[in-house]
Parts: structure tokens; sequence; C-alpha cells
């Protein structure tokens, strides 16, 4: 096992455009620059960015690889009819500390805009965050809110469809995975929440087809 696997807690995950669109703009627009000792050399004082901000990309990017290998390694998925592919529900395996950690920068970021002057070193993370989300084209509260929507995602709380959906997954062993008419049913539950997590919509397109 690789040593980032150590420790790492197997998650339920749908993965879809939406799901990997914002792990890019979290990447390329928000932490990214928030690592670039350039971005913070500018900034009154350094100690107003996240703790670690290379840490803190680094547990994204780790993140972002596990889910892309989890798609790529499999198995399909597929409705009861045999016919449609749930291409993208993975069980994908996180380091804990890995989510910890993206936490606590969501924390320190969300707190930079509710209380822009809280700062005791008498400056703010609050105009970075501005400038980084105008260059993204982004209000700050989006791009901030990219990240909490991945953890929401990624970090969903368990009920009654994930354990079905999990334990098909489990069982199937890694072969592909015929859902029972139950299970498809926890599915549509299960996507409805998840798009309702990334999108802050009504996900209508789910049931067409």
């Amino acid at each position: 096992m690789r040593e980032e696997e150590r420790g790492a807690v197997e998650r339920l995950i749908v993965v879809d455009g939406e799901l990997t669109g914002q792990l890019d703009l979290v990447g390329r627009c928000l932490l990214a620059p928030l690592a670039d000792p350039g971005t913070a050399a500018h900034r009154p004082s350094p100690t107003l960015l996240p703790a670690d901000p290379t840490a803190v990309l680094g547990a994204l990017q780790r993140l972002t690889g596990a889910v892309s290998a989890a798609v790529a390694r499999g198995p399909r998925v597929w409705a009861p009819n045999g016919r449609w592919e749930h291409a993208g529900l993975r069980l994908v395996r996180l380091p804990p500390a890995d989510v910890d950690l993206l936490y606590a920068a969501l924390r320190e970021l969300s707190a930079a805009m509710v209380a822009p002057s809280a700062d005791a070193a008498g400056g703010s993370l609050a105009p970075l965050l501005a400038d980084l989300a105008a260059a993204a084209g982004q209000a700050p509260a989006a791009l901030v809110g990219a990240l909490a929507r991945v953890l929401a995602a990624v970090d969903l709380m368990p009920d009654g469809d994930t354990a079905l959906l999990t334990d098909a997954l489990r069982s199937a062993d890694g072969e592909d995975v015929r859902l029972t008419t139950d299970e498809e049913e926890a599915w549509q539950r299960l996507a409805h929440r998840v798009t309702m997590v990334l999108t802050e919509s009504v996900p209508l397109h789910r049931f067409l087809g």
C-alpha cells in the first residue's frame, strides 16, 4: 500500500462533471494561488493565509487523484435493465487527515469572509480572496463555496441509501454491478441529493431518459 493510502477510509462518491469541475476550480483558482509564495509575498501578513497552504493544496491533489483513479478502476454499475450505466458511482479511499485539513482551510477561508477585519496582525485575507475570485470570474463566496461543495460531496453523511449501495459495490469485488430495484431507487435518491449539494438546483436531468 502506498504511503498516502495508509489509514484511508472508503467513501461512496458520485463522480460527474459537476464534481470534477468544482475540484478543478478549487485547485486552480483558490488553493494553488494561496500556496504560491509569490501570492503570499504580496500580502501584508503571510500568516493570514490558511495554515500550511502547500499541505492544503497537496491534500486536494491527492483527493482529486483518488477520485480519478476510482473512475478508471471501476467497476461499471448498471441499472436493473442492464441498459443504462451509472458511470459515476464509485468507492474511493481517502485519508481522513487530508479531508480534515481541507475542512480546516474551509473554516479559515469562511471566517475571513464573515469577519474580514478580525485578524490581529492588522490585515485581512478577504482582499486576497476577492482578487482570486475576480481572476476566476467568481464571487468570493462562490469560490470558497466550491470547496464546501466538494467536501460535502466526498464526505456524505451515511444513510440507508449509501449503506445499500456501498454493500452492492463491495460485494461485487471489482466485477460489474447490476443494481436491484431497491438499489436503483437508492441510487436515484443519492443522485438527487448529491446534485443538490453540487449545483443547489433541482436535478431533473437525473430522471430523464
